[in-house]
């Protein structure tokens, strides 16, 4: 009985820390554990992964594009 408590623990902090990694303190649960962040403060943007991949691929592109009309111009 204690180990399946001891994984049923485990599972469920796992999704509330992952709820709150994703979403942040104020957004995950609608709010409801809001009060252990202190309340509103102001969050650093960051850009997603989406994001940073796809700059990433188009400034690749754009350096092969630049290369291959530098080697046709040669």
């Amino acid at each position: 009985m204690g180990r399946i408590f001891a994984i049923l623990l485990l599972v469920v902090s796992l999704w509330v820390g992952l709820e709150v990694f994703r979403q942040g303190v104020d957004g995950a649960f609608g709010g409801a554990l809001s009060f252990l962040g202190g309340g509103e403060r102001e969050r650093l943007e960051l850009p997603s992964m989406r994001t940073r991949v796809h700059d990433a691929v188009s400034d690749a592109h754009a350096e092969a594009a630049a290369r291959r009309e530098r080697l046709l111009a040669e």
